[in-house]
């Protein structure tokens, strides 16, 4: 019986622990006391962590951790918010980041708040809970200017350091394909697996690709190589060729036809002749930024879905 007893309490334990919150700092105290001054400046990210975010969008169903932005702690409210890209953006592409330190009308956070941002969303926020002392339209126009003060002060974080910015691995976008010199009509897709589907009767065709870079033009990335491949697990001992980088770009949907228009920058010519109907061509680029090693796109850890639709099949 006390063996039980134990074994219950134990699971009681376990289960009552609070869920890992991935944004979270690592292991810094915030508050080393119950001193609350540092709530005097509103234009402090703690302020706004307290006044508006905590009481106005960390409720249950909104950014509660269900979705990004993540205001549940001050922690991951800040981290889910300073140069994290953007999910939801306007028809124009206008933001890379949801807060873009020291712009804030560069910012989606700012832009959200004042404009409906594709005229179905609504402004944010959509509701806001009753808080006697923070309640959100009590001070909307003070709390959207604190908002943007904010940011256009540098978004420091809770202990008034300015955020660095961060310098991720180019990204794949997509790959569009047309017949060689016609860049009107891209060649369609298996609806199954999202490979190109190539006719053999073609004799060549252009091949284009839009990468992204959180630092870089894409026609400022460097490398810039190409590998083709009828064999996915046999890159090594194919040569690279060379990609040619446009000034201009042209604008097509990117992967697996979003919604949202892309910069294709890439591109390269193939000749056909040496493939049959059947064969399936399996396509790898390369392109470095100005911090990070050669990024290959897409890589052996990509899931198979990405990795077949940067891929042709002749039929």
């Amino acid at each position: 019986m006390r063996g039980l007893i134990i074994f219950i309490a134990i699971i009681f334990f376990f289960s009552c622990k609070e869920d890992i919150n991935p944004f979270d700092f690592n292991g810094s105290d915030i508050i080393s006391n119950d001193d609350t001054l540092y709530f005097l400046d509103p234009t402090s990210f703690s302020a706004l962590h307290n006044n508006i975010f905590t009481p106005t969008c960390a409720n249950s169903g909104c950014h509660d951790g269900n979705f990004e932005p993540d205001f549940r702690t001050i922690e991951s409210s800040y981290n889910s918010l300073v140069y994290q890209p953007v999910i939801k953006n306007d028809i124009n592409n206008s933001f890379s980041y949801r807060v873009d330190p020291g712009n804030s009308t560069k910012s989606v956070l700012y832009h959200r708040l004042i404009v409906d941002i594709d005229g179905i969303s609504g402004i944010m926020p959509l509701s806001a809970e009753y808080n006697p002392e923070h309640y959100w339209y009590d001070h909307e126009v003070e709390y959207i200017n604190n908002i943007k003060d904010w940011i256009d002060e540098g978004a420091k974080d809770i202990f008034g350091n300015l955020p660095q910015l961060p310098n991720d691995i180019p990204l794949g976008r997509g790959m569009i394909v047309f017949e060689s010199g016609q860049i009107n009509n891209p060649l369609s897709r298996n609806l199954q697996n999202g490979t190109v589907l190539v006719s053999n009767s073609l004799d060549s065709i252009d091949i284009w690709f839009s990468i992204i870079d959180d630092v870089l033009s894409s026609n400022q990335l460097t490398f810039n190589k190409i590998k083709l491949s009828t064999s996915l697990h046999n890159f090594s001992n194919i040569s690279e060729e060379n990609l040619i980088v446009e000034n201009m770009p042209i604008n097509e949907l990117g992967f697996f036809s979003t919604s949202n228009l892309e910069s294709f920058f890439h591109n390269y010519t193939l000749d056909l002749s040496v493939y049959n109907p059947g064969d399936i061509i399996y396509v790898k680029i390369y392109v470095q930024d100005d911090m990070n090693p050669i990024t290959e796109i897409p890589n052996n850890g990509a899931p198979f879905s990405f990795i077949k639709y940067f891929s042709l099949t002749i039929i």
